[in-house]
């Protein structure tokens, strides 16, 4: 893991693209943000730590998601995310606001998420509140190639289900997101 991690550090540095900046030419132009959207796939794995019901389903769960972040301003971002859990189908649907902490190509970032998940079938009944809950997640990790048009997310943290057990996890993501529209833009302010 930390020579993939060693790797894409590298990579950033050697293929990463300035971002387009538009100028007319003066000293004082005021520049603003340009938003654009990212969406991909990930693929991640689900450690439950709590409730005895949680970790009979597994001890682990496999989870890839379907991914889409809005770059609104430089360094925040709100995020959707649709996942999965295998072994025993379950579902999870998340809105998140995530703060990237540097304005560079690898930057570190926080994110907590809202939105609601069913761990799955086994004893419980599929009724809202005694699997399938509301849920909040906080998670960290690091944003490689931020403005390009291919990203990499690492991410990790912790997932708290409001059901009857009180489920909670950990979790771990590798996620990737292409940009759709012009990543890392910056357009003149005109009055």
């Amino acid at each position: 893991m930390r020579y993939i991690i060693l790797l894409l550090v590298f990579a950033s540095f050697s293929f990463a693209d300035e971002p387009l900046r538009l100028s007319l030419g003066k000293p004082n132009e005021e520049r603003v943000h340009s938003s654009w959207l990212n969406m991909g796939f990930g693929i991640g794995v689900l450690m439950p730590v709590s409730s005895p019901s949680y970790k009979v389903q597994s001890s682990a769960f496999v989870n890839p998601s379907l991914l889409l972040g809005i770059q609104f301003a430089e360094l925040s971002a709100l995020t959707f995310e649709f996942d999965f859990t295998a072994p025993n189908g379950g579902i999870g649907g998340w809105v998140g606001f995530e703060q990237q902490l540097m304005q560079t190509q690898i930057t570190p970032f926080v994110e907590a998420q809202i939105g609601a998940r069913n761990p799955g079938r086994d004893e419980r009944d599929y009724n809202f509140g005694d699997a399938f809950g509301a849920a909040v997640s906080a998670n960290g990790g690091f944003i490689f190639f931020r403005e390009s048009q291919v990203r990499i997310r690492l991410k990790c943290g912790y997932e708290w289900i409001f059901n009857k057990d009180t489920d909670m996890s950990w979790n771990a993501e590798v996620g990737v997101l292409f940009a759709f529209g012009r990543a890392g833009l910056e357009a003149i302010k005109v009055n």
